[in-house]
């Protein structure tokens, strides 16, 4: 049983191919009249082999094996040269693409695998794609033009600093509603949040919230975590809800900051002058 087991196992292999001689041997013992488990076992081959020579030679006067030509192409010339169009010049398609692109204009499926060893073919190597920003030949004019008018500007020019004016908002979002909202044109640091949530936070509780318990949730920017800010929350006695850093925002009114930008992207404004 062990030995079986282990022929069992043995992989498999292909066939050793006769020799030209031994074929040319068999014909000529056909020839002289033996058949073929006679010549089978002169020549301690296949009578199967012996077959199939005689046959072959019958039909194609010869010994020796056709040339194995492999497999088909998965492509033809044609869709070689279509394939090498689509990654020239300006276009920069992806192999997942192109494959994408072929199996729809082609009878049978193109895989991703195929697209590589192809392009592979061709010449080409497998980068990966740099990502830029789209520019139109307008905005190339605009950037020449921008560094030829800057062209002459020293150290002293580009150390100049205009300060850029800040308008910003701060509110907040419950289930009962949502707080007042506070505009500030300064930047945003941990006394004025104090101030923010001593004035308006403290109102919007007594006028939405009344006696209830609320949690109060906020993200981890540098004026949140502040020493001032811990000892301001302390006083107001309020329950901070602990979140972890780089985590997702879980309060609903960052979905409302962004309605709120999809609205004012849809508008023009005049910029606020210093």
């Amino acid at each position: 049983y062990i030995l079986l087991i282990l022929l069992l196992s043995k992989p498999l292999m292909g066939k050793k191919p006769i020799d030209p001689v031994i074929r040319a041997q068999a014909v000529a013992l056909h020839g002289a009249g033996l058949n073929q488990v006679q010549i089978s076992k002169q020549l301690k081959i296949s009578r199967s082999c012996v077959q199939n020579t005689i046959k072959k030679y019958e039909e194609l006067f010869r010994y020796n094996d056709l040339k194995h030509t492999g497999r088909p192409k998965k492509l033809s010339d044609r869709e070689v040269r279509h394939l090498k169009k689509l990654v020239k010049g300006d276009s920069r398609l992806s192999a997942a693409k192109i494959a994408s692109d072929l199996t729809n204009s082609l009878p049978k499926p193109v895989t991703i695998r195929t697209v590589r060893r192809y392009l592979k073919d061709l010449g080409f190597e497998y980068v990966v794609k740099i990502k830029k920003q789209w520019l139109s030949a307008r905005h190339w004019q605009q950037r020449v033009a921008w560094c030829t008018q800057h062209l002459s500007w020293t150290h002293d020019d580009w150390r100049k600093n205009k300060r850029i004016p800040v308008i910003g908002i701060w509110g907040g979002i419950s289930r009962f509603g949502t707080t007042a909202a506070k505009i500030y044109t300064q930047n945003m640091n941990g006394q004025l949040y104090c101030d923010v949530l001593q004035k308006e936070l403290q109102q919007s509780m007594t006028k939405i919230l009344k006696k209830t318990e609320i949690i109060f949730q906020q993200d981890l920017a540098p004026w949140h975590t502040s020493n001032i800010l811990k000892d301001k929350i302390a006083k107001l006695k309020l329950k901070v809800f602990d979140w972890a850093s780089k985590s997702p925002a879980l309060s609903p009114i960052e979905m409302l900051w962004s309605i709120l930008d999809k609205k004012l992207a849809s508008k023009r404004f005049i910029s606020k002058e210093p």
